[in-house]
């Protein structure tokens, strides 16, 4: 989060159609969803994003919070929860947040904490983390687990979704990517087409 990286229109408007088809993402769903439900406690989801995590535990009764960079990402979310649920989640950074609660569980899901370019900002968002955790509460997150055939290999404009985004309009989303193994990085770029007036758009970011 060095680069101060916010999702653009594209992939916040689109991110549900695309991630929700990825069979690759559901045994994770699984895993958080079950160790929600045995946290005993308040939990917090740090980069809860659009709600693939958050709204299903909150619609199971879990006391669940969330916290996210992104303010396009968290309007998505607000748009499937009662206005009167709102208060449980906010926009803040994640290296630098303060919750004024504290939680028995804290999940990070789906290579949030990738998005920490530097160790400066791993230490950060660990220590904020530390900071509002119950004594003996945990943090679970994960990250990629590199391939060394495609660290290799960079990808460059493949087409990895195709379908529709809404009954009768497609959707188009390329990605391209390189690494800098140097440095441990890898450089993403995301191209959107879809139709409406044939719109096209493009995101890119860093991740570590």
């Amino acid at each position: 989060m060095e680069n101060e990286y916010y999702y653009n229109e594209a992939i916040s408007r689109f991110y549900d159609p695309v991630y929700d088809t990825l069979e690759f993402l559901k045994p994770a769903q699984k895993f958080y969803s079950e160790e929600i439900k045995n946290a005993g406690g308040r939990i917090l989801e740090a980069g809860a994003g659009t709600g693939r995590i958050f709204v299903p535990a909150l619609n199971m009764g879990a006391d669940i919070y969330g916290v996210d960079f992104s303010e396009r990402m968290l309007a998505r979310l607000k748009e499937k929860i009662p206005a009167a649920e709102h208060y449980r989640i906010w926009q803040e950074d994640l290296r630098r947040f303060d919750s004024g609660k504290s939680f028995s569980l804290v999940i990070m899901p789906f290579r949030v904490f990738q998005h920490m370019l530097t160790i400066e900002d791993q230490l950060n968002t660990l220590n904020c983390i530390y900071n509002v955790l119950d004594d003996g509460g945990r943090l679970i997150f994960d990250v990629f687990n590199p391939d060394i055939k495609r660290l290799l290999n960079p990808v460059s404009d493949l087409l990895e979704f195709d379908g529709e985004y809404k009954p009768g309009s497609r959707l188009q989303r390329y990605v391209t990517v390189s690494y800098q193994n140097h440095l441990q990085l890898l450089d993403l770029k995301f191209r959107f087409i879809w139709d409406e007036n044939g719109r096209e758009m493009t995101d890119e970011f860093t991740a570590r």
